[in-house]
């Protein structure tokens, strides 16, 4: 089709191109574009703050953190529930001193006779319902709201990106083995397109491979290298330690920097909703 026909607007079919050139410029319909790889979060970056960490910590399920990134959140986490628990301790303790009220007053009904008991009866559901009244331009009749009922408060704290209890103990600090440095390129550490590499065959890590960590001693391999020289035998290969099962830390890629992205198995494509065009 030429350039003529695609800009025609005495046609009475509503083209493909003429949909797709008003979805683009009117935001109507849902917009779709699949995540480029500078929108990839790289496998030895923070959860939190997206950049390559300088003293990396790992959870028992495999997500990558700086190590004061996650103890601020976690240290956030417990001061929110000091708070709550500071409230809930307080409600508490209003709810336990009203009923010593209500037992007096109803002790000194006791104690009076049958009709000035009526009476002060009277009086009370008088004043009570005088107050159930809402009136606006009464001060003293104004409806207020009932105060919220504050639940007991959960301490346990949890990770940011699982919502799964994670306690500081349980936190394993990674030790990446580095590159050699490239006498030609110069640059920094963080600037290099390989940073890392298995700790025992060192082949380069990156999104497109599989790692390991090593809980006991922190140490980053492949997986095509803990199946081969490690799971036979469950030996650190470098330090000679026993490990089990549990030692052993799959640690997850980086499917996208997008806050929504929680697993690495998602489809990397971001979509916007907008209004729906309906062609006649």
């Amino acid at each position: 089709m030429t350039r003529h026909g695609k800009n025609a607007t005495a046609s009475a079919v509503y083209s493909y191109h003429e949909r797709q050139k008003d979805t683009a410029e009117g935001e109507y319909g849902t917009q779709s574009a699949k995540i480029g790889r500078d929108s990839a979060r790289n496998f030895d970056c923070c959860c939190l703050t997206l950049q390559p960490c300088a003293d990396p910590v790992v959870t028992p399920d495999g997500y990558l953190f700086e190590r004061e990134a996650i103890l601020t959140n976690l240290l956030k986490q417990k001061r929110k529930i000091a708070k709550q628990e500071k409230a809930y301790a307080k409600q508490c303790k209003e709810k336990s001193a009203k009923p010593v009220k209500d037992l007096e007053s109803e002790k000194f009904l006791n104690d009076q006779s049958s009709s000035s008991a009526i009476k002060v009866k009277e009086s009370i559901t008088a004043v009570d319902n005088s107050k159930k009244l809402n009136n606006f331009w009464v001060n003293n009749l104004q409806g207020h709201a009932s105060k919220e009922e504050i639940k007991k408060p959960d301490t346990k704290t949890y990770c940011p990106i699982t919502s799964k209890p994670l306690r500081l103990k349980d936190l394993t600090t990674v030790k990446f083995t580095k590159m050699p440095p490239d006498e030609k390129a110069g640059t920094s550490l963080y600037c290099t397109e390989s940073r890392y590499m298995c700790a025992v065959t060192k082949d380069a890590l990156s999104n497109a491979i599989t790692s390991v960590v090593l809980k006991p001693t922190g140490n980053v391999i492949t997986l095509d290298c803990y199946e081969r020289l490690v799971k036979k035998d469950m030996v650190e290969p470098l330090s000679g330690e026993k490990l089990k099962e549990k030692d052993i830390i799959m640690l997850k890629r980086g499917s996208t920097g997008y806050a929504g992205a929680k697993n690495t198995g998602e489809e990397l494509i971001a979509k916007k909703k907008g209004a729906v065009l309906m062609a006649n």
